[in-house]
């Protein structure tokens, strides 16, 4: 059966030769860098730009020559055929040892500037694969090598784009929603000035941190679950599992690119902060894919009924958005408490029932991934099954995502209370002393 879905669209295959020409150019550009900026500039922090530049041949080499295969291939009217991956075992032992060789090369400071780069690259890459082999096969390939080669692309520069354009406009926005509250946002600016002594004191058990942290969180999910659905708003799918997996492709390519940023800056670190925070976000790496996934189906399924892009569409960018707001609440406070005990000495000192805040987030992150896992089998059951009345069908009983999502609540409450004045307190109500 011929797939119409795939079928190649002239104006799209001339902009995605454009778009590979001018992503090659730049990761022609970035090797020559890599290869001879430790050498004609030696600075300090030689490994920092060596993991930027590699960041840019990633996505130059790896995106552009994907962009101009396939948009040559599309120009050309030629079918592209069913993505085929390797077993998802492969690419999470592969993962365990780049893990181990990155850790070593950092620790033992061997050629770390030219070594470790690459190491860094599919550190960031290797999970997602993963997750993508996973799902492939579980709904069988219904996604060809174009679509998902272009998705992947596209999620790793346009939306990577529009994230930043937006995120540029959206502090205003949340300004305006909090400047009613003068008091707290002026309390939040205080916080960050470091005058006086007691700094990190006030910094770490102030409770406007709590309220700074929620703003943190809720405030890149929006942007980023938007930018990462554009690709797949404009490709048509030609059913359930295709537009799904096209959704988690456009995921996979913006999820790398951000696994880069913050894993670059643990790697500079040094020590063993790189290998930890890349296991984290690895386990974590279903996240984006799952979003966007879900924001694509949504939007395949109000094209079959010819109703508009409201309805279902808005309730699956609410869940993606949600779910997303559930993962930064921990990763931003982790990322807060890691980066205070580098660059403030201070240490994990605060406490939550007798553990350290960064053991329980740790724990946190992992048990909220281990849902997100779940969720993504309960969907590619569904799409495996072809149900043909998805009304009756949702995505995931709101049932299940209030046990879920009330649970994530009694674990992120006591840590904000532990982050601020109104932990002593609770203590006293509860344990009466």
């Amino acid at each position: 059966m011929k797939n119409h879905a795939d079928k190649p669209n002239q104006f799209f295959a001339y902009a995605a030769m454009a778009t590979g020409v001018v992503l090659l150019t730049s990761g022609v550009v970035a090797v020559v860098g890599y290869l001879g900026l430790p050498l004609l500039l030696p600075f300090e922090d030689v490994l920092s730009g060596q993991l930027g530049i590699m960041a840019a041949i990633f996505l130059g080499l790896g995106g552009g020559s994907l962009a101009l295969v396939h948009g040559l291939a599309a120009a050309r009217n030629r079918v592209s055929r069913p993505v085929r991956l390797p077993s998802p075992y492969a690419f999470w032992l592969t993962f365990a040892l780049v893990l181990g060789l990155g850790n070593l090369v950092l620790n033992i400071n061997l050629a770390r500037e030219f070594l470790f780069p690459p190491l860094f690259a599919l550190g960031a890459a290797l999970p997602t694969f993963a997750v993508l082999a996973w799902t492939v096969r579980r709904l069988g390939s219904p996604v060809t090598w174009r679509q998902a080669s272009l998705m992947l692309v596209s999620g790793g520069t346009v939306s990577i784009l529009v994230t930043f354009l937006l995120g540029s406009i959206m502090p205003f926005i949340f300004y305006l929603l909090v400047e009613p509250l003068e008091e707290i946002t002026l309390s939040v600016i205080d916080l960050f000035i470091p005058s006086g002594p007691g700094f990190l004191e006030r910094l770490l058990f102030s409770p406007e941190l709590v309220f700074f942290l929620i703003i943190v969180a809720m405030q890149a999910p929006i942007p980023e679950e938007f930018a990462k659905a554009l690709g797949p708003g404009f490709l048509r799918s030609n059913n359930e599992g295709q537009a799904f997996l096209v959704g988690m492709f456009s995921g996979a390519g913006f999820a790398i690119v951000e696994n880069m940023l913050y894993e670059s800056v643990y790697a500079s670190w040094s020590g063993w902060s790189w290998g930890g925070v890349t296991a984290i976000r690895g386990i974590g790496s279903v996240l984006h894919l799952l979003g966007t996934g879900i924001i694509a189906l949504a939007l395949y399924r109000e094209r079959q009924r010819g109703v508009g892009w409201f309805g279902r569409v808005a309730k699956a960018y609410l869940i993606s958005v949600g779910l997303h707001t559930l993962w930064n609440g921990g990763f931003d406070a982790f990322l807060y408490l890691s980066g205070l005990e580098y660059y403030g000495g201070v240490g994990p000192s605060l406490s939550v029932y007798g553990l350290y805040v960064e053991g329980i987030l740790v724990v946190y992150l992992t048990a909220l991934s281990a849902g997100l896992w779940w969720l993504l089998r309960r969907i590619a059951a569904q799409l495996e099954q072809a149900i043909p009345d998805v009304d009756e069908q949702p995505l995931v009983s709101r049932r299940a995502l209030a046990v879920w999502a009330t649970a994530c609540v009694m674990i992120l409450i006591p840590i904000g209370a532990a982050l601020g004045r109104a932990w002593g307190p609770i203590q006293e109500l509860i344990l009466g002393r």
